[in-house]
């Protein structure tokens, strides 16, 4: 019998996981997929308060997100890094007034903050390379923080499990049997689970899950909206950022990635179902167009490595721009006809640990627990700072590992230790011992797991190496 049974294991959910088992609570947490395999890993990868959310009035939001940014900085300082943001200012778009006013509440709402301070910049001053056009001359800067959006996910994940939570992956709901005083889930590998309280935090299957589940009609709608991304060969040097006003009054990103990388998103692309989101060829082209209105040298369709898109569960307020739609979450509490079943609807990234405490104020109603918040002072798996003794692995692969894995460094030596040199080499710097290491200690299965969501190693891989990967994946599994 567990206290709470949650469904989806995005960042909310791992978020709910950690924070009930670090309460005391029995957890148990099912995903039909790998942790974080939808939305949560399709993000832009930032942890940010939000600057355009001023523009709707959405303060509360900010304030939250400003003060969870530096909370993340701290609890994962290995899969994160602050990063400055340059605005170049267009003055037909936004007066400089109201950009000094916007930035001036971005740098004081959330209290006191380790993030330096907005300031006005001139453009060709502030870098070695400039590679905005010359009719750009002033923008402001400001600070943000970049995180590792399903290393983040995984993190929790696992820290939960480290506190007693049971996660269950790759792993179906055939049905359930609501009782007045618990839930019995039936697992399709035969297992039959019981929880007093089951947590709906499934994203955009929310609506879907809670029908055709749990045959309970929502009364809140989901506007699907879909987010895409473009990897393209580097586009400048330096570590700025840039964040580019355009004529539709969206905004859009321009961040260094990976070292050889742009990073250019997002779009917000209404789409009606949440399966298998895709990159529309409009968005592709909106994309490319928006960059190309602010930058030198253009790119074009030839410069792209890779695209990814996610769907963002926004709920519905009636705004006719997708744009405007409040990036704020919400539940609702269906407890009339027997056992409690809470859902989430919304939510971002950056308000994850958030949105968890909120959850815990709402299960208190129907179970006895600590009520004392902790996940904002605990660091995540990875994070402590010492010092890492006696490590094997070669110096020409440990970079990487050290900045993916943080001191769990250590533990990836055990599995170097295994095999002579790390084992089979499969490309670059990515040898058999990581591999081992990712399926018996991340709960990585396939490939895909491994490439784009316990690694970013995916983005430019050979067909020759992946064939590689799968024989050594099947040699460990």
């Amino acid at each position: 019998m567990y206290d709470v049974l949650i469904i989806g294991g995005g960042i909310n959910g791992v978020g709910i996981a950690r924070d009930a088992v670090g309460r005391g609570l029995n957890t148990c947490l099912i995903e039909k997929g790998d942790i974080a395999s939808q939305t949560s890993s399709w993000s832009t990868k930032l942890i940010h308060g939000g600057i355009r959310y001023l523009e709707n009035y959405d303060f509360k939001l900010v304030r939250e997100s400003l003060k969870e940014r530096d909370i993340i900085k701290k609890i994962a300082p290995h899969i994160t890094k602050p990063i400055k943001f340059v605005l170049p200012h267009v003055p037909s778009l936004r007066s400089s007034w109201m950009i000094r006013m916007g930035l001036f509440l971005y740098d004081r709402l959330g209290g006191k903050s380790s993030f330096e301070r907005s300031k006005f910049i001139y453009l060709n001053q502030q870098f070695d390379e400039n590679p905005l056009k010359e009719n750009f001359k002033g923008g402001y800067m400001y600070s943000d923080l970049f995180v590792d959006d399903s290393r983040l996910a995984l993190l929790n994940a696992e820290d939960a499990i480290n506190r007693g939570a049971k996660i269950y992956v790759n792993t179906n709901i055939t049905k359930v049997i609501r009782d007045n005083e618990y839930w019995s889930v039936y697992l399709e590998n035969g297992e039959i689970l019981k929880s007093k309280v089951i947590i709906n935090a499934t994203g955009p299957y929310t609506i879907s899950v809670l029908n055709n589940i749990f045959g309970i009609k929502s009364k809140k709608k989901l506007r699907l909206v879909q987010g895409s991304h473009l990897v393209v060969k580097k586009i400048y040097d330096g570590d700025q950022a840039y964040i580019l006003q355009l004529s539709d009054k969206r905004i859009i990103f321009m961040i260094p990635y990976k070292k050889n990388y742009t990073l250019i998103g997002t779009t917000d692309h209404e789409v009606e179902s949440f399966e298998n989101p895709k990159i529309t060829d409009q968005e592709r082209t909106y994309l490319i167009n928006s960059v190309n209105s602010f930058i030198k040298k253009k790119i074009n369709n030839n410069d792209i490595i890779w695209t990814y898109s996610g769907v963002r569960p926004l709920v519905e307020d009636n705004n006719q721009k997708a744009s405007k739609i409040s990036r704020d979450y919400t539940f609702e509490i269906d407890d009339i006809k027997g056992a409690p079943i809470i859902t989430v609807f919304g939510g971002k990234l950056t308000t994850y640990r958030k949105l968890s405490e909120q959850v815990m104020e709402k299960l208190s109603k129907y179970l006895y627990f600590s009520s004392k918040s902790w996940t904002y002072n605990e660091l995540l798996p990875g994070a402590h700072n010492n010092e890492i003794d006696n490590i094997n692995i070669s110096e020409k692969i440990i970079g990487r590992l050290v900045e993916t894995y943080g001191n769990k460094i250590s533990k990836l030596n055990e599995y170097y230790n295994e095999f002579e040199t790390g084992g089979e080499l499969i490309f670059g710097d990515f040898y058999e011992f990581e591999v081992k290491y990712l399926i018996k200690e991340e709960m990585a299965r396939t490939s895909e797991d491994i490439l784009f969501r316990r690694t970013k190693l995916g983005i430019n891989f050979p067909k020759e190496a992946k064939d590689k990967l799968e024989i050594i994946l099947k040699r460990h599994l």
